[in-house]
């Protein structure tokens, strides 16, 4: 999420980083130029029909409350989880901390297809509720531990010696540093559940996502999925402008050495065990069961596996991921750099980037088959089916890209101009070296991201060309749940790699806006 960078004017912004940020604005626009101009496309009578009708009020009900439920209940378990490694003396931590991290690698469709294919019965409001908490709760976990580590234990200390016990402390002390990390985190689950196809379609739920996917394959008109679609974007740049509001500034440690004083581990043992029984029940049902199931209908599979097939969607799946992940990097650096300038420009992008996150994936494929249509040479290709990931997932590029660059020890930025160094010479020599890590990161998370997307696959994928999510989502959406056990274990194998990369035990801080 945004953070406090050093004002600017942004009459002092350069002329060419304003022009590559529009370039890639302009890019980041499709969608939403498309969306607007399918809309007006259909008559006031037809929209004013379709807003107004009671099964649109319905779905509205149930995606706020879905998102509102699952970001309470993610919230709540993430900050507790994350609190618990940071502040608590459990056995093990890193192997935990590494192990609460990975169920980001499984998409919410792969949990679902494992839970239905053991209780075909769940489906509805509240099992899709419980599969999202399971997907999104890491986000909110990560934000938390990223906010605790700035956290003054000293100041926690004090508040004990006062007769705190540690709910006070923690409520009076460390919530109010923490809030704006977690807030962070809170939002990224908002605008995945408000995105999210995978579960809400296999568990019958009436989201926004499920009503536009059914509106676009049941009727030749798209207007009226557009106007749809729209309403999920008036709902998302709401709960962005929400989030920017409630969160407080804070100030970012730019320095090149760490005062923070590290926490006195509490060892109650009480508290530990409430702490690892929560970790444990965590990691039984939102990785060891799906795991275990992928694994066990992979070995026991009656069916033989074509392996050639398989490492062909394999193959496939890194190739377009990896595409996407290098186009959205190429958008989010002069996006990136202009954020750090605080103009009018890039208040503008930073909110654009993260109203274009929340579309789903079948908004974007709608967009780019209109777009690609009229390039004959790009329709149906890879590098459409790149791109598309690339705008759905440039915000976390750009999240990383300024949170890296926000990262750099501003002194050393300092002694670099003292010892006559140009701005260029600076950002080559001292800025770019340093922030490569964070910036190879978020490229990491783009291309993890792209792994799982589905929707936008399914549209936007050349003839013959298939991925692991979609041969999944062939065997699966006809209930031939062996058939897909081999793709769902490979795509969570392979996405568990940048996932353990991004979020490895042994890193020092992180930032809530690598994950955004």
């Amino acid at each position: 999420m945004s953070e406090s960078a050093p004002a600017s004017n942004s009459r002092q912004v350069p002329i060419a980083l304003s022009i590559g940020a529009l370039f890639s604005l302009s890019f980041i626009a499709i969608p939403l130029i498309y969306l607007i101009r399918r809309a007006l496309e259909s008559d006031g009578r037809s929209i004013s029909i379709l807003v107004w009708r009671p099964k649109t009020l319905e779905v509205l009900i149930t995606t706020l409350s879905l998102t509102a439920v699952v970001v309470v209940l993610a919230t709540v378990i993430g900050v507790a989880m994350a609190w618990s490694l940071h502040s608590v003396k459990i056995p093990l931590p890193n192997l935990f901390r590494a192990l609460v991290i990975l169920p980001i690698a499984i998409p919410s469709y792969v949990f679902t297809f494992s839970w239905i294919s053991v209780f075909p019965q769940i489906s509805g409001f509240w099992a899709a509720v419980f599969i999202l908490v399971l997907s999104t709760t890491p986000y909110v976990l990560l934000a938390a531990l990223a906010g605790l580590r700035r956290v003054d234990w000293s100041q926690y200390e004090v508040a004990q010696t006062l007769g705190l016990n540690n709910w006070e402390s923690f409520l009076r002390v460390t919530w109010p540093q923490i809030r704006n990390s977690v807030a962070a985190g809170a939002l990224l689950v908002a605008l995945y559940v408000l995105s999210d196809f995978g579960a809400v379609a296999l568990l019958g739920v009436d989201t926004f996502t499920r009503a536009i996917s059914n509106l676009y394959r049941g009727s030749f008109d798209r207007s009226t999925a557009a106007v749809l679609a729209l309403i999920l974007v008036i709902i998302s740049a709401i709960i962005i402008s929400l989030e920017t509001r409630l969160r407080t500034k804070t100030k970012l440690q730019r320095t090149s050495a760490r005062i923070i004083r590290l926490p006195n581990l509490i060892s109650k043992t009480r508290t530990k065990l409430i702490s690892i029984l929560l970790l444990v029940i965590y990691l039984a049902t939102g990785l060891v069961f799906p795991l275990a199931l992928l694994f066990y209908r992979f070995f026991a599979n009656a069916v033989q596996v074509d392996y050639s097939e398989l490492f062909s969607a394999s193959i496939s799946t890194i190739f377009a991921s990896a595409l996407g992940a290098l186009i959205a990097l190429a958008l989010a650096l002069p996006l990136g750099l202009l954020v750090m300038q605080g103009s009018w420009l890039a208040r503008v992008a930073d909110k654009g980037v993260l109203i274009v996150h929340a579309l789903p994936g079948i908004v974007m494929g709608l967009a780019l088959v209109s777009f690609g249509s009229e390039i004959s040479w790009l329709y149906q290709s890879v590098g459409l089916l790149a791109f598309s990931y690339a705008l759905l997932y440039t915000a976390k590029s750009v999240g990383s890209v300024r949170t890296s660059l926000a990262r750099v020890p501003q002194n050393l930025i300092d002694i670099s101009a003292t010892l006559g160094q140009t701005k260029m010479q600076t950002l080559r020599r001292v800025v770019f070296p340093l922030a490569a890590p964070g910036v190879l990161s978020g490229s990491l998370l783009v291309f993890l991201s792209a792994m799982k997307e589905l929707p936008a696959t399914l549209m936007l994928r050349p003839t013959g060309f298939e991925t692991l999510a979609t041969e999944m989502w062939r065997y699966t959406s006809i209930s031939r749940f062996s058939e897909a056990a081999p793709y769902a274990l490979f795509l969570v194998l392979i996405a568990a790699i940048p996932t353990f990369l991004i979020n490895r035990p042994d890193k020092g801080e992180s930032e809530e806006g690598d994950m955004r």
